[in-house]
């Protein structure tokens, strides 16, 4: 047994697991963007034997000892005061991690990354097919491992029996269970009630701009060459401040963000030679996302506190950049000279203000990365309604690209046509990430309330964003959200920032704002 001090065997246990952990990563960024095809069913054995190697270094006896022998939480969140308050929160996080993780069975972990690796190359072959019926066995498998690991952590219908007759007064369901390891402390029926705001008025909003003359985008239909696209957006990337010494892009077929390192953060995008703005924006997303890994301080770098508040705190950062910054007026008026350089056939006739214009088109689209600022919180409550029916029995698999046809032609008023504009276009599902999807529309909103803050506090922002001085955007968004890692919660975050609690408000009052200046109602 190691005789060190408590404290320091559970960080040198948490350590061992991130390290492990950055290593699976790497075989997943590999098999997304190199891995030839016949290496998939290796790989998902790899990721296998790797995943359970982590998990029983996390929930061996050794760390339930000292977590006993420290004591449990105690009422106040922030922990035991005799310890540093970095302490305290270290401990808070790694609980929370080992609680859930010690419930776990380890043959389960294992076989859950094992199918993970197999559902992901599924999901790429049927995708590329526009062939749902490769990926429904898979789907059914990710479905089950969701179900069982809600179930393992305590939720569904024994927990909801058991917090009945203990008097409990909150009916825990799966997909409560799923979401709360994407969005500590909230639950499906806040964000239901938030979504029902946000869906009638932004509904009510996409049906005033109807009425209205649409900006002209004819030119964004020309075929832009694939290279000088790349070209553009290494530009951007240098321009937003991406350091390159501790990142990359590459190509996938879904654009994402990995962190292989505290200094190893890797981005992917997509380009198609007619659809100037999908990997243009994809990059700017991911960079903000970016931007957050390789902003944790020095003290929180190869620890469970180094990672997000939550999923939605992530967006909120990859969507402040690619639609409050990378959409706005002040940023292509200093951007677009620059782009032309690059498409100086295609675009010679334009400026700056018209393609601000044009990139703002508000155009319900089928694809979700594609869908413009208006319209896309709609294709996340959409996404959100069908995995809880999912996750709770009330749709079958086999129904999903039917439904999933219907609920566009309700939420966005749009007919699909094949599977791989439908329901495959997004990976989510074949990874088992149930309960990732409302992340990006609460991103939206975290993103806009901390927004009001910023400008508060740097008056002059859209002078420097139209200086493309982003050091100082990175240098307030690292003092006030990415020093914290995950030592608050994100509740605790917003309220720390801008003393308030959530609220749809400040995202609907931009959008609402921006929108019909736009359009001229």
């Amino acid at each position: 047994m190691n005789s060190g001090k408590p404290l320091e065997i559970l960080h040198q246990i948490d350590r061992e697991y991130c390290c492990l952990e950055k290593t699976a990563a790497v075989l997943r960024w590999d098999q997304e963007t190199y891995l030839p095809p016949g290496g998939v069913e290796e790989r998902a054995e790899q990721l296998a034997l790797l995943e359970g190697i982590a998990h029983e270094r996390l929930i061996n006896p050794e760390t339930g000892r000292i977590l006993a022998e420290l004591g449990s939480v105690p009422e106040n969140p922030r922990g035991d005061r005799t310890l540093p308050e970095l302490e305290r929160d270290f401990l808070k996080v790694i609980r929370r991690r080992y609680d859930r993780a010690v419930k776990l069975p380890p043959d389960f972990v294992s076989a859950a990354a094992r199918a993970e690796g197999l559902s992901q190359a599924a999901w790429v072959r049927a995708r590329g097919d526009n062939n749902f019926t490769l990926f429904l066995p898979h789907l059914k498998t990710m479905i089950d491992f969701a179900r069982k690991r809600a179930e393992y952590w305590g939720f569904g219908d024994r927990a909801q029996n058991r917090n009945k007759a203990q008097g409990g007064d909150r009916a825990q369901t799966l997909y409560d269970g799923l979401l709360d390891a994407y969005e500590p402390g909230m639950t499906s029926s806040e964000i239901g009630a938030l979504f029902a705001v946000l869906r009638e008025r932004l509904t009510s909003l996409l049906e005033k701009i109807k009425l209205c003359p649409p900006p002209d985008a004819s030119f964004l239909k020309q075929n832009f060459p694939v290279e000088r696209q790349s070209a553009f957006n290494q530009k951007i990337m240098d321009y937003l401040g991406f350091d390159r010494g501790r990142g990359r892009l590459d190509i996938s077929a879904h654009p994402f963000t990995t962190s292989l390192g505290s200094h190893d953060i890797r981005i992917t995008t997509r380009y198609f030679s007619n659809n100037l703005l999908s990997g243009l924006f994809s990059v700017i997303h991911e960079s903000g996302h970016a931007f957050y890994e390789m902003g944790f301080p020095p003290e929180l770098r190869g620890t469970c506190l180094a990672d997000g508040a939550s999923m939605a705190l992530h967006e909120s950062q990859s969507r402040f950049w690619e639609n409050v910054v990378g959409r706005s007026r002040p940023f292509w008026k200093a951007c677009f000279p620059m782009l032309r350089e690059c498409f100086p056939g295609e675009l010679q006739s334009l400026n700056g203000e018209a393609f601000y214009r044009a990139v703002n088109e508000v155009k319900p689209s089928l694809i979700r990365v594609d869908a413009d600022e208006v319209s896309y919180s709609l294709h996340i409550i959409l996404r959100f309604e069908l995995e809880k029916r999912l996750i709770g029995g009330e749709l079958e698999p086999e129904r999903l690209p039917s439904v999933w046809k219907d609920y566009t032609r309700e939420y966005l008023g749009l007919e699909s046509e094949t599977d791989a504009d439908g329901v495959l276009q997004d990976i989510h599902w074949s990874m088992g990430s149930f309960g990732y999807f409302p992340s990006y529309a609460l991103g939206n909103l975290y993103g806009l309330q901390i927004l009001e803050k910023l400008k508060k506090d740097i008056p002059a922002y859209e002078t420097t964003v139209a200086e493309g001085k982003f050091k100082l955007l990175y240098n307030w968004l690292e003092e006030s959200i990415y020093r914290w890692g995950c030592r608050l919660e994100p509740g605790e975050l917003l309220l720390n920032i801008t003393g308030e609690r959530l609220s749809v408000n400040p995202f609907l009052d931009y959008i609402e704002g921006k929108y019909s200046e736009l359009y001229g109602f």
